[in-house]
């Protein structure tokens, strides 16, 4: 089974690579490209979901595997968690190449054989990251194919001299990341180039002195680069991830900022030697990477609420959701590592939160970034300012980014609720035993309220109000069925991820069961405590040890639907039961005679008190 797994991960690599050099040789028939960038990429897709499917469902050997490549050597590992994060790489993928078939079509003044040469190879280096098991060779070989690659693709729109420019400060800034990670290996006494993951542990355990705190300083560092975590991500995410088309701007936000979590998760729960005598202290490093979490997720959403460039404002949010899942992986690792049982019982909780929150988030703010391509393509323009009454022109993208908003913002029973409750009530209950959680939680639950606000202004200034009418040239109309279709599957998988917790719940307790060497392996192996966590339809419960009663951490969906159904049937009932008729009448316009340009809502009046008091964030915007 193990051998494969390899084989397969093989092809499905080789076949990318293939797409890569093949592909652009269509450039000229800009569809037909796009069609068979797609179908290799989807052919890939398929062959990795597989193997994940694999090590999620299935107990698969965990050994790392040596494989020659050209002559030249690397480990790799594929487990649970790494096949968690390259099925999110894979499924995300073919959503973004079928999406690019019909989008590139209006970059006239531009050629497509760079964008269809270097998106295949974007997507085999981030492959490449969660798979490798070293931190030389292997890893280096992957960031580069990923960095490289995604650098051509953000500054595709290269006439323009600022995207150059932003491009150019984001490869330099990426290099310097991998520089740190990959010089901080040789800190370890006796690293080698090409050691496994589990000989640079096996050594880290015997290097003393000062080296190891380094070592994981170093490496928090720079994988927190590439994950956005504050300050280092407004350095240059949202330059980036705004310059970039749209299908780019979702992987870039969606995926590849994950490829940095992912690398914080592996070193900090699977790089800790046993060796006795070697001090790690989980406390100290939780505390500080979930300190960092709630900076980040509070700046990074408070930033995203003063733009007018809606691609900018979508990029500082994904600062802000990724603040989330840096806050539960510190918190994660403060209560795995604790003395009581109940502790132990809300870190397991917390670290599902985490795999939970980095899929719900690839789905929605993939969707988000789709949906932002979509106005684009339809008003050519990225300014709010210039934009509302879409809903009226895009029925379709207004419905799928309505659902992404809501998903993003936290309101039930759409996905981003289930996981960033997941999260904050795990911090709010270990507040019986650990004050700072408690205080971050409530931080959490606060910025939710933001994020609602962000995209309040996000959807209402684009597809509610008035606004295109006066300023887009021509009128705009819903985009094609092929730009449509990603959108739509992205936006069921928003309703079917928030109402049905408990089987990502059940996924991702077997994503931890089958990749051993690390705490959280041997947590969720013990059956006393996994016996504490149950699943079913009404959400998912868990008991806590020493009470009689349970708790509800994830709270249940399907009652809140049910409500919200009930709720809107009731009114329905109301509204009929006094034999009410309709009648049309023009718009009350608070004492204006017409509706025009000059007498609109913009982005300066969006909670404009809200932006005064919260200034000294950064991040502001002149108007």
């Amino acid at each position: 089974m193990n051998t494969d797994i390899y084989v397969q991960l093989i092809l499905a690599m080789g076949i990318l690579l293939a797409s890569g050099l093949v592909v652009p040789l269509f450039g000229g028939m800009r569809r037909m490209a796009g069609w068979l960038n797609f179908l290799m990429v989807t052919a890939a897709g398929i062959i990795l979901m597989n193997i994940a499917a694999t090590t999620v469902f299935t107990t698969a050997s965990q050994s790392s595997k040596f494989l020659s490549i050209g002559g030249m050597g690397v480990y790799f590992l594929v487990d649970g968690v790494s096949g968690f994060f390259m099925a999110i790489i894979a499924f995300m993928a073919i959503m973004s190449a079928f999406y690019s078939i019909r989008y590139m079509e209006h970059y006239t003044d531009y050629g497509v054989r760079g964008y269809y040469f270097h998106f295949p190879l974007f997507i085999l280096g981030m492959i490449g990251i969660v798979t490798v098991d070293d931190l030389s060779i292997g890893f280096t070989v992957s960031w580069q194919l990923m960095t490289i690659a995604s650098y051509f693709l953000i500054r595709y729109e290269s006439k323009k001299r600022e995207n150059v420019r932003n491009a150019n400060k984001y490869l330099g800034l990426m290099e310097l990341a991998w520089l740190i990670i990959f010089g901080a290996t040789f800190l370890i006494d006796g690293a080698l180039m090409g050691d496994s993951l589990h000989t640079l542990t096996s050594r880290l355990g015997m290097t003393t002195g000062i080296a190891p705190m380094l070592v994981f300083g170093l490496l928090l560092l720079g994988f927190s680069f590439k994950a956005g975590v504050f300050p280092l991500g407004q350095l240059w995410l949202p330059d980036a991830h705004s310059i970039a088309p749209s299908p780019i701007s979702s992987l870039l936000s969606g995926v590849m900022i994950k490829t940095g979590v992912y690398g914080i998760i592996r070193t900090f729960f699977w790089m800790v030697p046993h060796t006795e005598g070697f001090h790690f202290n989980p406390m100290f490093w939780g505390s500080l990477i979930a300190s960092f979490g709630v900076v980040t997720l509070f700046i990074g959403t408070v930033q995203s609420m003063k733009q007018n460039d809606y691609k900018r404002l979508l990029a500082y949010s994904s600062i802000g959701q990724i603040g989330y899942i840096i806050f539960a992986i510190g918190a994660a690792l403060f209560m795995l590592n604790a003395q009581t049982e109940f502790m132990k019982l809300l870190g397991m909780v917390a670290i599902i939160g985490v795999l939970y929150h980095v899929l719900n988030h690839a789905v929605f703010k993939g969707l988000l970034f789709l949906s932002s391509g979509s106005i684009l393509y339809a008003t050519h323009t990225k300014d709010l300012n210039m934009l509302g009454g879409l809903m009226k022109f895009m029925p379709v993208t207004a419905i799928i980014a309505g659902i992404a908003s809501l998903s993003i913002a936290g309101v039930p029973p759409f996905s981003g609720f289930a996981s960033k409750w997941t999260i904050i009530s795990t911090s709010l209950l270990a507040g019986s035993e650990m004050l700072f959680l408690v205080i971050f939680g409530i931080i959490a639950l606060f910025t939710s309220a933001i994020t609602l606000a962000c995209y309040v202004k996000f959807f209402g200034m684009s597809f509610a109000s008035s606004g295109s009418e006066f300023c887009c040239k021509e009128e705009p109309r819903e985009v094609p069925f092929g730009m449509l279709l990603p959108k739509v599957i992205l936006g069921v998988l928003c309703l079917v991820q928030g109402l049905i917790p408990y089987f990502y719940y059940t996924v991702i307790m077997g994503v931890f069961r089958n990749s051993a060497g690390s705490t959280v392996f041997d947590t969720f192996n013990s059956v006393a405590l996994t016996d504490s966590i149950f699943t079913s339809a009404m959400g998912v419960t868990l008991k806590v040890p020493g009470l009689q009663t349970s708790v509800n951490s994830v709270a249940v969906p399907a009652v809140m639907l049910a409500i919200w159904a009930g709720s809107f049937a009731l009114a329905w009932m109301l509204r009929k039961s006094g034999g009410s008729q309709e009648r049309t009448a023009p718009t009350w316009l608070c004492g204006y005679q017409e509706l025009n340009d000059l007498n609109r809502y913009k982005n300066r009046n969006m909670f404009a008190g809200l932006r005064t008091m919260l200034r000294w964030t950064g991040g502001n915007v002149k108007e």
